[in-house]
């Protein structure tokens, strides 16, 4: 029980580790696209920030006129299932319709010529859950709800596995299923193949049988 315990513990530290923030860099109008496999009927909670390079404050700063257009599309079908534009900052969610890649996309335009030829710093962080349920008890503070809330998260962690676990060996299924269809036709094809040849050397021997018959070769 105790070496369970163990293996769960490391699967979920190295799942987290997994989660972390992305930073990356939009030039002008260019648009970013990251693939995410997800199972059927998972919700994904994503998190954004954009920011843009002030020489006045010498920093990073977050450009209020900012926009930035966030898509999600299910591919190979190209059905999307987000198409937003909103503020410099903030959050999306959507729930996958169908197992497989999704391609998460996000590009910044502005209202002003010179600030869309900017680069932008875009910060982007994304969670996975079957059921994202919010807090009730936003007034409660103090560790006791810390370790409340981490465990409920931990737990909804085990169920993603799980889910992608159960995706996984139904991917598995199919492609096995597809391997001896396709095994099977290839032995019947064979088998035809070796028919068709026996009748036609049948047909040539009975054919110059009697043409050597008929010449009174034979």
């Amino acid at each position: 029980m105790g070496l369970f315990r163990l293996s769960t513990l490391v699967l979920l530290v190295a799942y987290l580790a997994g989660t972390q923030a992305l930073y990356f860099y939009l030039e002008g109008s260019e648009k970013k696209c990251f693939i995410e496999d997800l199972p059927k009927e998972t919700m994904v909670i994503g998190i954004y920030k954009s920011e843009q390079f002030s020489a006045a404050q010498n920093q990073w700063i977050e450009n209020e006129d900012l926009k930035i257009e966030i898509t999600v599309e299910e591919l190979p079908q190209g059905h999307k299932i987000v198409d937003t534009k909103s503020k410099s900052s903030g959050r999306f969610t959507f729930t996958s319709t169908e197992s497989g890649d999704h391609a998460i996309c996000l590009s910044a335009s502005s209202n002003s010529w010179f600030d869309s030829s900017k680069t932008v710093r875009a910060y982007i962080d994304t969670t996975t859950a079957r059921d994202h349920k919010s807090s009730k008890n936003t007034n409660q503070h103090g560790l006791y709800i810390d370790l409340v809330k981490r465990v409920h998260e931990l737990n909804e962690r085990v169920e993603d596995i799980q889910i992608e676990q159960n995706a996984q060996r139904e991917r598995e299924k199919d492609f096995r299923d597809q391997s001896e269809l396709t095994n099977s036709r290839v032995v019947w094809w064979t088998i035809a193949q070796l028919v068709v040849l026996g009748v036609v050397c049948f047909w040539q021997m009975h054919y110059f049988k009697n043409f050597f018959m008929a010449k009174k070769l034979v």
